[in-house]
């Protein structure tokens, strides 16, 4: 038995991350970390008063895409990388499969659509001057997209974008068409899920299950702060996404988690979040590149120590160190046993 599609068909489609040097990120995630740049280039016209100039490319990082984006003049997404920093995780990006009745389910429950610059959603639905370079020339064909509004989502930025599948044009589906070949060799560590971290579990879940119509995992998730004193304690939510998960977690102590929710506030996008079959070989793999990884505080791990083990799950956890990995959050994770695991657990017992 499989678990049903989410009652809209949203799919997690791409994370969109802000940097200041595209080809140092770029660079990062496909020389060290092993993910595939997208040939496609993608340019915002400066005129786009609701974004401001911008360029994207997009990342192949193993079951999500991650949408590099890099703002060229000012506007909206300026003032973004400014106020958030190079590498934040700024939104996360959902296909609808009719975007027209999105919105006109949201409107009828009396729930606003907002553009990128908090404006609220006009008769246009959200069209930006957006498209794809083409041997150094921008043309423009447009592309509806539109946001709930941050106190709807508790903190966390979400977009909804249109894709018209017979729109050849269309840079979603110019960059899929170019991609299936690519597609079927996948590389580097597996994305796993994405996770937010926020102040009220229950009330951020509810807007995923009862505003956008998404699952919600009825796995009861904890992490014992006396077991894991490196980390402290928190509960959690899984959300199907579609291919890739949503993990959403609210601390219940003191430690870094803790001290992430008061730093970065509600809904802040805190970690990709990747797997691996072997850590400890991929720690090694990373050492062999000049890169050191790190426990969840940030103190380098060593060659005795090639991972941090979460209490009572067996689940290995480690990350790239944020001046490595240009500002991102970036956890790599090796399953434990079967029977405790939480991503066995989570897997093995969806849809049962």
């Amino acid at each position: 038995m499989t678990e049903e599609k989410n009652g809209r068909n949203l799919k997690f489609d791409h994370a969109a991350i802000w940097v200041e040097d595209m080809e140092k990120t770029v660079s990062f995630l496909t020389d060290v970390v092993g993910w595939r740049r997208h040939p496609m280039e993608i340019a915002v016209s400066a005129e786009d008063e609701t974004t401001g100039g911008m360029e994207a490319v997009f990342v192949d990082a193993n079951g999500l895409w991650l949408e590099m984006i890099l703002p060229t003049s000012p506007g909206p997404g300026m003032d973004i990388l400014n106020e958030k920093g190079d590498g934040a995780i700024i939104e996360i990006n959902f296909e609808p499969d009719d975007y027209g009745a999105v919105l006109q389910d949201m409107k009828a429950k009396g729930i606003p659509m907002f553009n990128m610059d908090g404006s609220p959603l006009g008769e246009d639905g959200g069209l930006i001057k957006e498209g794809v370079v083409d041997e150094g020339d921008f043309e423009h064909t447009g592309q509806r997209i539109a946001y709930w509004s941050t106190e709807q989502s508790r903190g966390t930025t979400v977009e909804i974008f249109e894709v018209l599948r017979d729109d050849v044009v269309n840079l979603i589906n110019q960059r899929d068409t170019q991609w299936e070949k690519e597609a079927l060799s996948q590389q580097g560590p597996r994305m796993s899920h994405v996770s937010v971290v926020v102040a009220d579990l229950e009330s951020s879940a509810g807007f995923y299950t009862d505003v956008m119509g998404l699952k919600r995992h009825p796995m009861n998730l904890g992490i014992d702060a006396g077991s894991n004193e490196a980390i402290g304690g928190m509960k959690a939510a899984f959300i199907d996404a579609g291919d890739v998960w949503l993990e959403l977690f609210q601390p219940v102590g003191p430690g870094p988690l803790m001290d992430l929710l008061n730093e970065k506030g509600d809904g802040y996008i805190a970690e990709l979040c990747t797997e691996v079959d072997d850590l400890g070989a991929y720690y090694d793999a990373m050492k062999a590149k000049g890169v050191q990884m790190v426990g969840i505080d940030g103190t380098p791990l060593g060659d005795d120590d090639k991972y941090y083990v979460l209490n009572p799950y067996g689940d290995k956890i480690a990350y790239f160190p944020p001046e490595v990995s240009r500002g991102m959050t970036i956890e790599v994770i090796e399953r434990g046993p079967r029977e405790t695991s939480i991503l066995h657990r989570r897997d093995d017992t969806w849809g049962e």
